[in-house]
This record gives structure tokens, C-alpha cells and sequence, in this order.
């Protein structure tokens, strides 16, 4: 997600990162840009019926601006695993994908109101049950008001179909500043299918210089199909 209640003047200087946060910034790098963004690593923890399933992964994005308004995404889970104990198991993997999107914001008359649109699918390189199942698409959007005092209202909407079946998943946020570069942010995740979540958490960026935002974030799953807790801390970085 943007988090658009960063007002330093450094922070200015710093496309839109798109973590932390469930959802995507409503905004593109710009033009000959590249930002690269990195779970150093984001992670999930489940207890249920006496087993737990601990996963992390950290994912790398490279963001590209081919355009003004258009950007071209690589992800991959550089390193990710899972481990499961409990009942009687005792189980872990190690795998992966890859992933490539398109994204598109197009510029508006409105100085407070900012949209963009994401398309892409994984790239199965993996193994299971850590991928390679095979190709996963998605179609998201995220809608952004600039609000009073710094702060920011987003709405993200995705829809999966695929390898893993298909499935939506809505998150509205609220960011704020709690300092000349510090943000913060509070969000929600309701998904149905294959897309399910009921959670709801924050998370904080510290843009530390004029090109490096660090992040922190946390999810609190509140039902029983949602893992009990996910988040994670990273870092991102632009070129231009």
C-alpha cells in the first residue's frame, strides 16, 4: 500500500513503495525508475488442532518504469519455507515462484484522488507445496484519497483465478505521520475462496534516507481459517 501520510521532504523525493501492506500503491515509479522492494523476511504463524504451521518467504520486487504511468513488475520468493509440527508431524519445505505484472496509473484531473490498476500472473518454477503447481493470475486496483493533515484513505480490491482457484479479496487502510519520516497505517483483509482472510493489523516506514524506506507490519488473523498471525519487516530502495 502507499503510505501517503509520509510528509518529509525526502519521502517526496521516493516513489510510492507498494510494502508494506496487504494491498498495492496507487501510483507507478515513473519513468526509468527502478525500485526494488524486499521481505527481509514476511512471515505467518497458525496453531490449529494441535499442529503448527510456521511459513516465511522473502519475496523480492523489482519495479521498472517503462512509462510515465506504466511499470513493469518482477517478483520471486528468493527464499521461502514452511514448517509443520504437532500430532505426530514433523514436516518442512523450502521452494518458491516467480512472478511478473503489469501495473498502470493513469494520471487524473484530481490532486486528491489517485487510482491504479495491476495485472500479472506467477511465473510456477517452484516445487509443492511451495509452487510450481502452476500459473496464478490476478487483476487488482487501488483507490487513494489524499486527505487533511497528511493523512490518506485507500481501498484495494483483487480478484485470483488459476492453479490454486480463484477467489477475491478486499482491504481498506488509513495512513497517518507520526513524524517528519515516519508513517504509519492500520488495514483490514476480508477474502472469500481462494483468497480467504479475516484480519486486521498496522505497520510503520521510516523513510531513514532520501532513497531507503524500512518497514515493519503485522496481521492478526480473526477467524479460524485465517492463520493467527502474519507480517514481517523489509526494506525498499529506489534508482533513478
Amino acid at each position: 500500500m502507499a503510505l501517503l501520510a509520509c510528509a518529509d521532504a525526502q519521502a517526496a523525493q521516493a516513489p510510492a513503495y507498494d510494502r508494506p501492506g496487504i494491498g498495492f500503491s496507487a501510483s507507478t515509479v515513473g519513468k526509468g525508475v527502478l525500485a526494488w522492494e524486499q521481505g527481509l523476511p514476511d512471515g505467518s504463524r497458525d496453531r490449529s488442532g494441535g499442529v503448527t504451521t510456521t511459513a516465511w518467504t522473502a519475496d523480492t520486487l523489482l519495479r521498472l518504469g517503462l512509462a510515465p504511468t506504466v511499470e513493469l513488475q518482477l517478483g520471486a520468493d528468493t527464499w521461502s519455507g514452511q514448517r509443520i509440527r504437532g500430532a505426530g508431524l514433523r514436516e518442512r519445505a523450502e521452494g518458491g515462484d516467480g512472478s511478473v505484472a503489469l501495473k498502470w496509473a493513469p494520471a487524473l484531473a484530481s490532486d486528491t484522488l489517485t487510482v491504479a490498476f495491476r495485472l500479472g500472473t506467477t511465473l510456477p518454477w517452484g516445487r509443492a507445496p511451495l509452487g510450481g503447481d502452476g500459473h496464478v493470475r490476478d487483476a487488482g486496483v487501488t483507490v487513494a484519497w489524499a486527505l487533511p493533515a497528511d493523512t490518506s484513505l485507500a481501498l484495494y480490491a483483487d480478484r485470483q483465478w488459476g492453479a490454486e482457484g480463484s477467489g477475491w479479496l478486499f482491504s481498506p487502510s488509513y495512513g497517518f505521520p507520526l513524524g517528519e519520516d515516519v508513517a504509519a497505517y492500520v488495514e483490514a483483509g476480508y477474502g472469500e475462496d481462494a483468497r480467504h482472510m479475516r484480519a486486521a493489523g498496522a505497520g510503520l516506514a521510516w523513510m531513514a534516507t532520501p532513497w531507503l524506506q524500512l518497514d515493519v507490519s503485522f496481521l492478526r488473523g480473526l477467524d479460524a481459517a485465517t492463520a493467527d498471525w502474519q507480517g514481517g519487516v523489509g526494506l525498499a530502495l529506489y534508482f533513478d
